[in-house]
């Protein structure tokens, strides 16, 4: 028997489960894709940056520019307007001994006035030293307000800096540039950058520690030689005035020695604006110089 050609419709086959893409789904999902691409290369900037700077501040000895360095990086990573490092004292209350500021201007600097010492927001990190984000500032419980003359501040982020268990100081970002609220992502790269400044400032003061010593060692080798030699008396005080200022870095050095109970005479001194120095009477009762006599200790 002949095939005959069939009228019916073949059945459809089995159907996939994959409906198509309408024109503005795949509109959506390429939208998706492209943001997920910039933030990985947006991390990876960051990153890239945080290597950078840990590098660049390894390579710097200078105590007092590895801090600047810190915060200007920290400002960078975390697209800060403005940060802060305070630095920790060593008293009882650990108060700010140190505030080394970015962002402000001159005059925006002159205008606050004194620096802050880590009370309000900045002493929340202090007492309670973890990571600190939130925004707007002012809504904290801790706010204070600004001081006349500071510029408006309103989203933070504070992270403490430690030397292995001991806590050095805080840095403090605010004014995310975009003026929304700093995030999580800020948080995690500036604590990163934070364990790197530890190691860093602990170089840096070992480093300083290490040149201090041997300037003083160096004074001494300077002094004890011009003894050893044809020195008038007032020629070596005087050596033992200007060596010790120089290596101190001190504005002013004088040596004194006690002829009575209750005055020491200066018989030398150095410095800027000492003249006529030299030959006046310190009273020795109350005053530090008096501690350092009956103490026989540095004070």
């Amino acid at each position: 028997m002949d095939d005959q050609p069939s009228d019916e419709k073949a059945a459809p086959g089995p159907s996939s489960g994959v409906s198509p893409l309408e024109p503005a789904d795949v509109d959506d999902l390429l939208e998706r894709l492209g943001a997920r691409v910039a933030d990985v290369i947006a991390t990876q900037d960051r990153l890239r940056g945080l290597l950078d700077a840990v590098v660049a501040l390894a390579a710097d000895l200078s105590l007092d520019s590895v801090l600047e360095h810190i915060v200007r990086v920290a400002c960078q990573l975390a697209d800060a307007r403005f940060g802060a490092l305070g630095v920790l004292g060593a008293g009882p209350d650990r108060r700010l001994r140190e505030f080394v500021t970015h962002g402000l201007t001159a005059e925006q600097r002159a205008g606050i006035g004194h620096l802050p010492r880590g009370h309000g927001i900045l002493g929340v990190l202090i007492d309670n030293p973890r990571p600190l984000r939130f925004s707007p500032l002012g809504d904290h419980a801790k706010s204070y307000g600004f001081p006349p003359g500071h510029p408006p501040m309103n989203s933070f982020l504070g992270v403490p800096i430690r030397i292995r268990d001991e806590v050095y100081g805080n840095l403090y970002l605010t004014e995310k540039q975009n003026g929304a609220g700093f995030t999580q992502d800020d948080e995690q790269i500036v604590v990163a950058l934070a364990a790197a400044a530890g190691v860093v400032v602990q170089n840096a003061r070992l480093y300083e520690n290490g040149e201090r010593r041997r300037r003083w060692l160096e004074a001494a080798a300077d002094i004890t030689a011009a003894l050893l030699g044809e020195v008038s008396r007032g020629d070596a005080l005087q050596l033992v005035a200007e060596r010790a200022r120089e290596v101190a870095a001190a504005d002013m050095a004088a040596v004194m020695l006690l002829h009575g109970p209750d005055r020491l005479p200066v018989e030398v001194a150095s410095g800027p604006g000492t003249d006529g120095v030299a030959g006046a009477r310190i009273r020795v009762e109350g005053t530090a110089v008096g501690l350092v006599l009956t103490g026989a200790e540095p004070v």
